[in-house]
């Protein structure tokens, strides 16, 4: 599980998905490819968010 982390911190909802995902690899007691894919995904739909807020919020700015 490597990958960029969000800077500003996970939603309630990505917070809930990574918390099912992490149990289920507890549950299994070794890494499996596809649940490692899955916290990936999670995270980096976290990253994309902050990049689009970010965007959305210089945006904002240059209009005023």
């Amino acid at each position: 599980m490597t990958g960029p982390e969000p800077q500003r911190g996970y939603t309630a909802w990505e917070t809930t998905q990574l918390a099912i995902l992490v149990g289920r690899l507890a549950a299994k007691g070794r890494p499996t490819r596809g649940i490692d894919r899955q916290i990936e995904a999670i995270k980096a739909k976290a990253v994309e968010r902050e990049a689009r807020q970010d965007a959305e919020r210089e945006e904002r700015a240059r209009r005023k």
